[in-house]
């Protein structure tokens, strides 16, 4: 609780006085009016009592709030609109009450629509005791200032109100820069510190033993990953987070689902393993990021590390991947370039599709010249593309040599 919400505190009263209270000085107070306030002024404590008994009757609103404590605060309250409606000077310690009041009521949890519902009982409390102490022959007086009473009543629920709010959206930031602290300490963890786990999974209400899906997007696919955890209107536990120039998404996976939620399906990112338990996500993100390098431009789907293992593997082996390449695919430098872009491009087709006829339709030809085309590639390179083990190498090979095979990592 802030130190300025302290209310009744002695040390915080001034002598100093504010003449104006934002209530339009054009309204003049009736001299019946004023006498009123200043009886009813006397007999704060009596406003007060019957201010707590008709708050407290409030269904919930005592969860929140102990009788001592509205007490305490309803005291200032009714002075401050009291010294409004009858026009006298502001004390500084009452400049600010009604803020301080929308800030307390935050940090004690009470709903904002109790405490608006408590504000506004101030009016019955106020014009009630008036009417039982104003004179009957000075009774229209009361009645043409009763706009000051309104308005006094309602400039301070404007204020608690928006206090309230500021408060709110403060805690809110606070929390989410805890939740980006914490989240930040756990990816670039081993996942091995429980203590941690267990503060990730309680600052993000997830449940740290759940299956999780962790989504990178390198910076050209960032906004489109941001659009689709906005437009997922749903109360799925995740988190976005900026690490080390990617953009992850951890997201909770609901009990019984394996896979990625649906609504990734069309953004350009690489999506991780699922990740069993919380303390696995630093791991699955280590690998995820790899297939995020993997991806370009024109990505316009989710790639997964089983389809981008090629590449991924051959950035993974350095220059023994340029080993690799010449070994597998030397055989290629004694025919022309055409033709060795020809057969590169069959062989990547055919590795892709898996069927002859497919790899025909996709290139726009005949079987039989897919057919030769794969037979001229393993005559010059001792691998054939349709033997599973010389077709992972050479996809590897292609990887290495930067051709891009993958299977979709572009």
């Amino acid at each position: 609780m802030h130190n300025s919400d302290r209310f009744g505190d002695p040390a915080a009263a001034s002598v100093a006085v504010r003449d104006d209270f934002g209530v339009p000085p054009s309204l003049p107070v009736p001299e019946a009016l004023r006498q009123v306030v200043h009886e009813c002024l006397d007999d704060l404590d009596e406003l007060v009592e019957l201010f707590v008994a008709q708050v407290n009757a409030v269904e919930g609103y005592h969860d929140s709030v102990p009788v001592e404590d509205l007490r305490e605060t309803a005291r200032p309250c009714l002075e401050l609109l009291l010294r409004i409606i009858g026009g006298l000077s502001i004390p500084d310690r009452l400049a600010d009450i009604s803020a301080r009041l929308g800030r307390r009521r935050v940090h004690q949890g009470l709903p904002l629509e109790l405490l608006l519902q408590a504000v506004r009982m101030d009016f019955r409390v106020l014009w009630t005791a008036m009417l039982e102490r104003i004179r009957p022959a000075d009774l229209p007086a009361l009645t043409r200032g009763a706009v000051r009473v309104w308005e006094a009543v309602e400039l301070h629920t404007v204020q608690v109100h928006t206090a309230y709010l500021d408060e709110v959206a403060v805690l809110a930031r606070e929390r989410e820069r805890q939740r980006t602290v914490l989240m930040g300490r756990l990816l670039s963890s081993d996942g091995r510190d429980t203590h941690l786990v267990a503060q990730v999974a309680t600052a993000l209400r997830m449940n740290a033993q759940a299956d999780f899906v962790v989504a990178v997007a390198p910076p050209d696919h960032q906004s489109a990953l941001r659009a689709a955890v906005a437009a997922h209107p749903s109360d799925d536990a995740l988190h976005l987070h900026d690490h080390n120039g990617l953009l992850v998404l951890v997201a909770e996976l609901p009990r019984g689902r394996g896979t990625a939620p649906a609504w990734l399906d069309r953004v350009p990112c690489a999506i991780g393993p699922r990740a069993r338990g919380l303390a696995r996500v630093p791991d699955v993100l280590r690998a995820t990021a790899e297939v995020a390098t993997t991806l370009d431009g024109d990505a316009r789907q989710p790639v997964t590390l089983g389809e981008a293992w090629a590449p991924v593997a051959a950035a993974r082996l350095g220059d023994v991947g340029a080993m690799l390449a010449e070994v597998v695919l030397g055989g290629l430098e004694t025919v022309a370039p055409h033709e060795r872009e020809r057969l590169l491009e069959t062989v990547t087709v055919y590795c892709a599709r898996g069927s002859v006829a497919e790899t025909a339709r996709a290139l726009y030809c005949h079987r039989n010249t897919v057919l030769n085309r794969l037979s001229r590639f393993a005559e010059l390179t001792g691998y054939s593309p349709s033997r599973p083990t010389e077709a992972a190498a050479v996809l590897l090979a292609l990887a290495c040599a930067g051709h891009g095979a993958g299977g979709g990592a572009g």
